[in-house]
This record gives C-alpha cells, structure tokens and sequence, in this order.
C-alpha cells in the first residue's frame, strides 16, 4: 500500500513553501494579470463591434438614400416616356410638325422642365427641334444614321447615347418611329444631370455611375459637376471605383431603358466618416478593465491562500484516496478467495449427492428425492457465487468497443444458443442491417441473458424470437423480441435489480442476476435497458448503446 505523508513532499510544509518562493508569488498574480488582458481583448472587441454597428447603420443610411435616388431616376424616364408619347400622339393626329413643335415649345414658356432638354422630329427631307440652333437635332440625326447602318429599322422606342457635350456627363436620345414612313421619327433628349436633382444632405454619400452597355461605355459621377470639371473619366478611376465598392445598388431599367446600367455606390469620404461613438466605448472599456484588475491585484493574495488550503485539502484527499484504492484491492482478493472456498464445499457435495444417487442405494422415495434437492441447490448456490462474483468484478475490466458486423454476432449467438431455440421449439430471427459500435463480449452476453430469458420464459403458443437493431449518429438501439408470457408493468423498474425475481425456483431456475447485469452493461457503454411488455402477449428489451467513451465491464445469465 503506497500512502502519502501530510509532513512528506506532498504535505501541508511543502504546500506552505511553494507560497514563498517567486513562483509562487507569480502564481499568485497570474488572475489579475488575465483579467487585464482580457479586458484589454473585450474592449478592442467593442471597439471594433461599434465599428461595425455604425458601418451597418451607414449602409442601411446609404441604401436608403440609394433607393430614393432610384425612384428619381425612374420618375425621371417615366416623364420621358410620357413627354415622347404626348408628342407621337401630335404628330399621328394630323397635326402639321412644325405646328406641334411650336405647341411643345410654348407649352412651358420655352423652358423645358427637367428632365426633358430637348424634343423634335426628324422627317424624310427635313428636322424640326425646339433647339434654336439645331446642333442637337443634327447630333441626333448623325446618331440614328449610324445605329440604322448598323443595327436596321427601329421597331419601337429606343435609347441612343449621345456624345457628351461636356466631360463625364451622359447624353441619350429616346427615339419612337411615326407612322407615314421609315425615316419619321420622334426624339427627346437629356442627361443624367437632369434626370437626378441636388442631395439636400450636406455631404453626398453616393457615387450614381452611369453607361450603356451597348457601343463604348459612358461614365458619369453624376451630381459632382465641380470634380467632373477637374478630371478626366481615367483619373477618376469609376472602373476602381465600381470594383472596390464594399455593396451597392444597381438600376436596372424597363424597355426603352435596358440598354442603360445605373450603379449606385457609397462614396469614400461617406464610408470613413466615424463618429466619437467607437473611441467613447473604448475609454470606457479600458478604464473598466483597470478599475477590475487593481481589485483583482488587492485581492490576489487572498486568493493565494484559499489557493493554499484547496492544495491541502487535496494533498488530504489524495492520501484517502490511496488508502480506499488498497482496501478495493483487498476487497477483490477478499472476494475472489471467498468464492473459491465456498465453492470448493459445494462441488463436494454435489459430488457426494451425485454419487449417491448414481450407485442407488437402497434408499425410500423421499430419501432419493431429497438428494436429488441438495444435487440442485448446490448447482444453484454454486452459480449464484459465481454470478456474484462476477458482478462484483465488473468495474475491473475496460469496456474495448469495436464495430460488429451482424454475421459475426449472429453466428456467435446462434453457437451459444442455438440448441436451446431449437430444443424449445422456436425459431431466432435477426434484423439487424448495419454493424454495431459496442465492445464484443460485453455485447454478446447481454444479449445471450436476454434471448435465454425469452427460452425460459415463453408461453404456450410456438416460441418466436426476433432481435432487430436501429442505428443512427447518435448509436445503435437493439431489440429483443418474444412472443412470450410477458411482464406485468408494475414489475417493470425491479426486474433490472439484483437477486430480485418474479418466480420461485420451484418454477424457473436462475439467479436473478441476469438483468441486472444487462444494465450494468448498458450503464458501462453510457446507455440504458428498459422493457415493453403485456402480460399473455410478449415482450421488447430495448439496449441503447450510444456513441460515447467506453468505462468498464462485466457479466452473467440469468434474469
């Protein structure tokens, strides 16, 4: 027996010297030391959350600034659209086209109201714009001639860009065809400078980038007229500008308009404005954690000698700890010894009343029949010793699972018990589809006490017994099955217990240590057994074996 000394190495003298030394006093400080730095991650880590809260707050902000832009943007073609429907409809009226124009152009003192900048008509041999100097009548004409060059007749309404009158700004056409012939046509103009009117904000938070995505691209920061002035499209960088965007809203327009993209993105300046917000929450946090860590350091000490007395206390439970592993030691040899002498006078007696009955002295009835009864009860003490035994050793081994194919435990149950099924009259179904995770021997002998019982115990009808199987990810659940003469439920919960039995020996043999050691089993694998029964129709053992750690085993027969 190997016990340890309070006084020795590991005694209270050696735990009191360790507290004295720089190593201890270093131990002493590590908590406060941790709460430190781990007040320093927390507030780092709010700093950055309220970072990213007020970043989410700007998106949402920009999204909803976009979403406005897009509604002015579509507000802004659907009056295009309208306006070149009034002036169609002109025209296929019978109206003369100049007539019509100047309609139109009186209609709002010469001053078109955005987004419109300019409308006319293009005939066979002639052009009418409300344009004075007809430059943008002419620049349409030289645009619709090269998109007929090259694309044909135009079915219905269309979008033609036009070249930008000054830098980065974005011109287009709608064109819609009159009636009378194929070079009758309708046009207005405008820009996106017309189309998207001045942010009330006092800082714009977004790029609106326009371009068609037919002929060479056209780019436009459109509402930021000053910087257009200043730079060209590639200084700009739009093109990095659209790929380095963190999100952004893109416009995607109806017939006419689908030959146009719109992306809404958030400009720079907009995405790095912070406020005061993330910088209050980290002073905060910091003086917090200082505040914290020079408590914890007042109390550090403290701490150290409640440090000091658990070390004790341990070195106390260790000591206890050795002293009851030698006396479950002894306990073992104390049990393994009592079973071998108490089996030894057994064996001699049933072989001195075997012998007796062999050699048929010349004995009356109830002399024979009362050897006979000390023959039995000694082969039923004898295996209750060894049950017992048995039982008690079952926290020796180590349960060692493995995955079983259900040949294998089919054919090692069958060899075991075959004869009994078939010199009962029944028959051994198996369902069990996939192999199970349970240690082999362990498994086998739970098993074996369960269809044994179902041989002891069956009815008057042919006896059936079935064991079929469930696995899932969280284990394998077996069933046994009979058509037996069934359990009571009020029996239920003490069926699994030791020694405890439902019948005389008189009726059935056994120990009643069969079950009980089919829930030790269960227990060492982490699972439970439990029973499904009805008195006169049968019985269903239910073993769950779920996936876990093995502990450790043992086993019998025998309900």
């Amino acid at each position: 027996m190997n016990l340890t000394r309070l006084d020795g190495p590991g005694g209270p003298n050696t735990v009191n010297a360790r507290y004295e030394t720089l190593s201890g006093l270093l131990d002493a400080y590590r908590t406060p030391v941790t709460i430190i730095l781990f007040g320093l991650i927390v507030s780092l880590a709010l700093f950055f959350a309220t970072l990213i809260g007020q970043s989410q707050a700007k998106e949402r902000e920009f999204r909803n600034h976009a979403g406005a832009r897009i509604a002015e943007i579509d507000a802004g073609f659907a009056a295009l659209n309208a306006e070149l429907g009034e002036l169609v409809n002109a025209v296929q009226t019978g109206l003369e086209p100049g007539t019509v124009i100047d309609i139109f152009d009186d209609a709002d003192g010469s001053a078109w109201a955005p987004p419109v900048r300019d409308l006319g008509l293009l005939l066979d041999d002639r052009t009418l714009s409300s344009d004075p100097d007809a430059s943008t009548s002419t620049l349409v004409r030289r645009t619709l001639d090269n998109h007929l060059d090259r694309s044909g007749d135009i079915d219905g309404r269309a979008v033609l860009p036009l070249p930008a009158a000054a830098q980065g700004q974005v011109r287009f056409a709608v064109i819609a065809p009159l009636d009378g012939g194929q070079d009758r046509y309708a046009y207005v103009t405008s820009d996106f400078d017309a189309l998207v009117q001045p942010t009330e904000l006092r800082s714009d938070p977004a790029w609106i980038i326009a371009r068609f995505d037919r002929d060479s691209p056209v780019f436009a920061l459109a509402r930021n007229v000053d910087l257009r002035a200043r730079l060209s499209a590639s200084v700009m960088g739009v093109s990095s500008v659209l790929d380095t965007a963190p999100y952004a809203l893109r416009w995607a327009g109806q017939p006419p308009f689908d030959t146009m993209r719109i992306d809404i993105v958030p400009r720079r300046e907009y995405l790095l404005g912070v406020g005061p917000l993330p910088w209050l929450v980290l002073v905060f946090s910091l003086f917090a954690t200082a505040t914290i860590g020079a408590l914890a350091l007042k109390d550090a000490r403290r701490a150290a000698d409640i440090s000091r007395q658990v070390d004790i206390k341990t070195a106390e439970l260790q000591r206890s700890h050795a002293i009851i592993e030698a006396k479950n030691e002894e306990l073992a040899r104390f049990a393994a010894h009592a079973s071998h002498d108490l089996q030894a006078p057994l064996r001699a007696m049933k072989g001195m009343s075997s012998l007796l009955v062999e050699r048929q002295i010349d004995l009356d009835d109830r002399s024979q029949q009362m050897l006979k009864r000390i023959n039995r009860g000694a082969d039923r003490a004898q295996k209750l010793v060894q049950d017992l035994l048995s039982y008690t050793r079952a926290d020796a081994a180590e349960v060692d699972p493995e995955s079983i194919p259900p040949a294998a435990l089919r054919s090692e149950i069958e060899e075991l018990l075959g004869p009994a099924v078939e010199e009962s009259g029944g028959t051994l179904e198996w369902r069990i589809g996939a192999p199970i995770e349970a240690d082999r021997f362990l498994l086998t002998r739970a098993l074996q006490n369960l269809i044994s019982n179902a041989v002891k115990y069956r009815g008057s009808e042919p006896l059936r017994i079935e064991v079929s199987a469930r696995t899932d990810r969280h284990g394998a659940t077996i069933c046994v099955s009979d058509n037996g003469m069934g359990i009571d439920p009020r029996h239920f919960g003490r069926i699994f217990d030791v020694f405890e039995r439902l019948h005389s020996h008189d009726q059935y043999e056994g120990s009643g240590i069969g079950l009980a050691l089919c829930k030790r089993v269960a227990e060492l694998h982490g699972g439970r057994i439990w029973v499904e029964s009805e008195p006169g129709i049968g019985s269903h053992f239910f073993l769950h074996l779920p996936r876990t750690e093995p502990v450790s085993a043992a086993v019998s027969n025998d309900r």
